[in-house]
């Protein structure tokens, strides 16, 4: 029998500078989870305050949001419930290396927080920056900021003979790097065969309209049509899974073979949570079907460009 772990898609829209509303909700979502039997509770990004930054108080509250220990109480939830917690993304405010002043830099970071422990296992800082974030968020930079890392995952054994624990290679991306494929790329290079995106990506006509009056006019459903072919492209290309959770809808689960994964799309501004069972043995076919990540590994013409000569592809699975 496949390993098939469930995921948890927890789609809602953060009310405006409210991170102990918003914080509330969450709990309660990743609580019902637990209780369903989700391996991984993942939200969407921005989810403690929106992405506001016209309103006054959204760097206050971003900065406050940072200092009230909510971090430490996703930390406290994965432990008591046994499930791992990825909580969307905290904006966090960090000096400024060198500087004399208390001068901050905001970071748009995701956390990957294990189920045992409560320990956070993988922080990712936002490299692709979208276009209003810029001036207001600081991106990660340096050569190579997309790190895979290891997770361990109890499921139901094969034989029946009880719960076995295994472990997967996971990365993080964070919603507009989901644009470029050298970003899942990168961390398919190292291994990952599941990518974890919080998203706060807009699919609204009415947003569209208020910013892009001309892409309205081609495709009223840009954002949608972007969002669905893209999540599906990287999981053909790269053999892996990917998930996406979006604050605004189309959060989903997509495998190579299968494309969108039957029954894991929550809809445009639905609110809700869906558990989702991904079946990693469907990677494994694939990898047997295309040898993508065989070609990649062995292939001189599968080294992207700037990837050193000595970074190479794991195919992800058991040799």
């Amino acid at each position: 029998m496949s390993p098939v772990i469930k995921i948890a898609l927890i789609q809602f829209q953060p009310k405006a500078l409210s991170p102990e509303e918003n914080f509330q909700y969450a709990s309660a979502e990743i609580r019902n989870a637990a209780s369903q039997g989700a391996h991984i509770a993942v939200l969407p990004e921005y989810h403690l305050t929106g992405w506001f930054p016209a309103e006054p108080g959204f760097i206050a509250s971003c900065t406050e949001s940072a200092a009230a220990g909510y971090l430490e109480k996703y930390q406290d939830l994965a432990r008591d419930l046994n499930i791992h917690i990825v909580p969307g993304t905290i904006i966090t405010p960090v000096p400024i290396s060198g500087s004399s002043s208390p001068v901050t830099e905001l970071h748009n970071i995701a956390h990957f927080i294990d189920a045992s422990t409560g320990q956070i296992i993988h922080s990712y800082q936002k490299r692709n920056l979208w276009h209003p974030e810029r001036g207001i968020l600081t991106a990660a930079t340096g050569p190579s900021p997309h790190t895979a890392f290891d997770v361990s995952v109890r499921i139901s054994s094969s034989d029946g003979a009880g719960p076995e624990m295994i472990k997967i290679r996971i990365g993080m991306l964070i919603c507009w790097d989901l644009a470029f494929p050298l970003a899942t790329r990168s961390l398919v290079s190292q291994g990952a065969i599941l990518v974890i995106i919080p998203s706060y990506w807009h699919i609204s006509q009415a947003y569209a309209d208020l910013e892009h009056p001309a892409v309205q006019n081609i495709n009223p459903l840009s954002e949608a049509t972007f969002l669905n072919s893209v999540i599906v492209a990287r999981a053909f290309e790269n053999t892996a899974a990917m998930v996406l959770v979006n604050a605004m809808g189309e959060s989903q689960v997509a495998l190579p073979l299968l494309g969108q994964l039957p029954g894991s799309k929550l809809g445009i501004d639905e609110v809700g949570t869906r558990i989702v069972d991904v079946d990693l043995g469907v990677l494994h076919v694939a990898e047997e079907c295309y040898k993508l990540r065989l070609d990649m590994r062995n292939d001189a013409g599968g080294v992207e460009e700037g990837q050193g000569e000595g970074e190479r592809y794991g195919t992800g699975f058991a040799e």
